[in-house]
């Protein structure tokens, strides 16, 4: 039986216009990034939403397993642009920590997580779906590691969570190149498990959900925290350098350029 959860919907009084919708659905609960005329950004705010509802999920006995989507047939556009810049490197160290949180919970959750994917998946995006034992996308779904547009390096762990799934060589040029990686090319090369009809991922995320959650919890748990060894890695060499770069000339200028939709001109500062 399909229930809202309105007393435990993320928000966050004004500070940004993305909400974390919860529904559980016969014991699978699915989180919805939902700011869709946005396209979904995942900014600090909806990061510290989720770190929220995965905790609860964790010891909530109704809940057998967790589906991560997006409203209005995209999963995410990334980061929020509108917070990068302007914020001291305290802040910026503290924004990290909050995503390094995330991610290790993604990574070592107890239960099945499965993202499911439509339309774009960008940035940050892209990375939480990494972050998801299970990917299930549309065929029409798309993906891109835009860091370096906005003079970046990959978070949320994509630096391990990428290689892991297509090798080192085919992650390096996925995020030294950000071109988009249609879903049946993500499929192919095993960065997504998945593929279904349009408008159909959340459906096939929840049905795989239901099959997973019967199986034993323990396995699952040490699988999934011994392949978090290495994005713990990950998390902490991004947590040191992506402060210093999102301080940069650089940065500034990727990011004017995005506000701007023009090309970028990036001097090494």
């Amino acid at each position: 039986m399909m229930q809202d959860r309105p007393d435990e919907t993320g928000h966050d009084d004004g500070k940004t216009d993305t909400m974390i919708e919860q529904t559980l659905d016969d014991g699978v609960l699915i989180l919805t990034i939902s700011a869709p005329e946005r396209r979904n950004p995942i900014g600090h705010p909806v990061r510290q939403m989720l770190v929220n509802a995965l905790a609860k999920a964790e010891n909530d006995t109704e809940v057998g397993a967790v589906v991560l989507t997006g409203a209005g047939g995209h999963f995410s556009a990334g980061g929020d642009i509108r917070e990068m810049g302007g914020t001291s490197f305290a802040e910026s160290r503290d924004r990290f920590s909050v995503m390094k949180d995330l991610t290790s919970r993604m990574m070592r959750f107890p239960k099945p997580l499965i993202a499911a994917v439509e339309g774009w998946a960008a940035g940050a995006g892209f990375s939480t779906t990494l972050a998801c034992e299970t990917i299930v996308a549309a065929t029409d779904a798309r993906f891109i590691a835009s860091f370096a547009k906005i003079g970046l390096i990959p978070d949320m762990g994509m630096l391990a969570t990428l290689p892991a799934r297509v090798g080192v060589g085919r992650a390096q040029q996925i995020m030294l190149n950000p071109t988009p990686i249609d879903a049946p090319r993500a499929e192919a090369i095993g960065m997504v498990d998945h593929l279904t009809d349009p408008g159909s991922a959340l459906d096939l995320g929840v049905s795989l959900a239901r099959t997973a959650m019967q199986a034993a919890p323990m396995p699952r748990a040490y699988i999934r925290d011994f392949l978090a060894w290495q994005v713990d890695a990950a998390l902490e060499y991004e947590r040191q350098m992506q402060p210093l770069l999102a301080r940069s000339a650089d940065a500034a200028e990727g990011r004017d350029a995005f506000l701007a939709k023009r090309a970028p001109i990036f001097t090494g500062n």
